[in-house]
């Protein structure tokens, strides 16, 4: 399964990849107005790659990069699942922090 996941709704945007085979790629930046360029980059990309599945990070944070990601995900998606997933709950974090 091929997964894309996008996350636009903090200061910081990022997305990560992971292919059929296993492996990944994450990329983040900082979140401005320049996010529409990469992002059309980024939808070229997925046309050839096809994801099976776009993961949408719903906040909590920026409503209007919140809307930005959807909008970009259902322009991205083609027969593939559309996601969206509490960011929170996707935030990295370290097994010995909570005991």
């Amino acid at each position: 399964m091929k997964i894309l996941a996008l996350e636009l709704s903090t200061g910081r945007g990022s997305l990560a990849w992971l292919g059929e085979d296993g492996t990944g790629l994450s990329r983040d930046w900082s979140n401005d107005r320049k996010i529409l360029v990469s992002l059309e980059n980024l939808a070229d990309v997925t046309k050839n790659l096809g994801p099976d599945t776009i993961i949408v990070g719903l906040g909590p944070g920026s409503y209007a990069g919140t809307r930005i990601a959807i909008s970009a995900a259902i322009g991205m998606v083609s027969s593939g699942r559309l996601i969206g997933f509490p960011s929170i709950c996707a935030m990295e974090s370290n097994a010995q922090e909570y005991p």
